[in-house]
């Protein structure tokens, strides 16, 4: 439909050249693409927290946290620590 569009006359039965409608393209896609680039750039340098791995240290950290608080006030330490909670 649209190149139907794009050869049909308009105006004054001028036709549109096709070295213009490729020009046009390939500007469009250069300017989409400057568009979007930054975006998959964010994507790219911060992968690990798309994808759940910084979920997991997060995770893996509160869980040893917990653990050495439950060990800690459970007094089986051998330093003198004063711990309340």
């Amino acid at each position: 439909m649209a190149d139907d569009f794009l050869n049909k006359p308009f105006g004054m039965n001028i036709k549109v050249p096709v070295k213009t409608i490729k020009q046009i393209e390939k500007t469009a896609q250069q300017h989409t693409g400057n568009i979007f680039e930054p975006l998959f750039n964010f994507i790219n340098e911060n992968q690990d927290v798309f994808t759940g791995s910084v979920a997991n240290q997060i995770e893996q950290f509160n869980i040893m946290s917990f653990n050495i608080g439950s060990e800690l006030r459970k007094g089986k330490t051998n330093g003198n620590f004063d711990v309340k909670g």
